[in-house]
């Protein structure tokens, strides 16, 4: 080797200019014989060559004073890094919507989840719809997606159906007799892989069986869920038909998303038993999550309208301003309020009593 040459030895990691990082070969003379990761063996001019350094020391030799803006860019960058970009997202799925970015948010979380079961809980308007159908755009376009069953009230199918098929092109089938597929002369759950159905229809037991019969399915999709109802009556636990179905297709599916608004009901255990369709494990019963809500964020998605914005970053919907009026009722009003709850007071008092036998005020 020449005088004044950096000296490497055999097996020492080198990094070229052009080439990239290698590994020195033979004893070197001058010109080094290196094997290159993605060239293969080369033999170059020594004098080229560096050390090449470690994934540590580059991490090290890449540390900077600690500031709020170094801070701010790292996560800007983290960020970008992590979502899709609006313009890209758009063309990806096909659809005939312009995307916001708690959609794409919501999408890109749910496609790079394992496993995927979530109760999406978006407040109203803000387009679970949309959502769950980029989702089966998502998983399709990454061969992800073969068999999906879109399980809806009777009066949404039709909505369902313009939805995945007009706007976002994913050839979903109807089930039932006035739509596009019967089971009266085979199991249509295995033959057809996106399927539409109302909820009603499917809960009866024979198509469950056949439901059952049939392969799993990649992505089972329960919209308006909290009518996946459990009641609690002293110590027994009295499960709705729904509920059944939604028990016994929780085993029979890959993923699995629950759609609804109003998820909760004002009632712990039935919430607490809609969450265990998604993971029987993450709480013990209603008290524990209650005091470990928090847990919560690894199965719950829940945005409201103020959290939602345009794709500039500006307020989607206006904001709402409350003002609160003051008032003294007149002597009238005054005597008319306490008749009026003398009367509602009597009423649920004469329900209480009664049951639940309907009785109008």
């Amino acid at each position: 080797m020449s005088r004044g040459s950096p000296e490497f030895r055999p097996g020492q990691k080198v990094r070229h200019p052009e080439l990239g990082e290698g590994v020195v070969g033979v004893e070197p003379t001058g010109f080094v014989r290196v094997f290159f990761r993605a060239l293969g063996e080369r033999q170059v001019p020594a004098e080229v060559l560096r050390e090449a350094e470690t994934w540590t020391d580059r991490v090290i030799s890449g540390l900077r004073p600690f500031t709020p803006e170094a801070l701010e860019r790292l996560w800007l960058a983290l960020e970008a890094a992590e979502l899709p970009l609006m313009e890209s997202a758009a063309a990806l799925t096909s659809a005939k919507v312009d995307l916001l970015p708690h959609q794409v948010v919501l999408v890109h979380r749910v496609a790079n989840a394992q496993p995927r079961r979530f109760l999406i809980a978006d407040e109203v308007g803000l387009g679970k719809t949309i959502e769950t159908a980029l989702i089966l755009r998502e998983l399709a376009s990454s061969g992800e997606l073969r068999r999906a069953l879109m399980v809806v009230p009777a009066g949404l199918v039709d909505n369902w159906r313009r939805e995945l098929n007009e706007v976002f092109n994913l050839d979903f089938e109807v089930f039932g007799t006035e739509g596009d597929v019967t089971d009266r002369k085979s199991n249509a759950f295995a033959k057809h892989n996106r399927l539409i159905v109302s909820i009603d229809t499917l809960k009866r037991r024979a198509r469950v069986k056949r439901l059952l019969e049939a392969p799993s399915w990649d992505l089972v999709v329960f919209d308006e869920a909290h009518h996946l109802s459990a009641y609690r009556t002293g110590n027994r636990v009295k499960k709705t038909e729904n509920y059944k179905l939604a028990e016994a297709l929780r085993q029979h599916c890959r993923d699995l998303l629950l759609l609804s608004a109003t998820p909760h009901q004002g009632d712990h255990f039935r919430f607490w038993m809609l969450l265990r369709l998604l993971n029987p494990t993450l709480f013990r019963d209603e008290q524990d999550m209650v005091e470990n809500r928090h847990r919560l964020n690894a199965v719950v998605i829940r945005r409201t309208k103020a959290d939602a914005c345009t794709s500039d970053g500006g307020h989607l919907f206006a904001r709402r301003v409350v003002h609160t009026e003051g008032f003294t009722l007149s002597e009238d009003e005054r005597r008319f309020y306490r008749a009026l709850l003398d009367y509602l007071r009597d009423g649920y008092n004469l329900a209480a009593k009664q049951g639940r036998q309907g009785r109008a005020l």
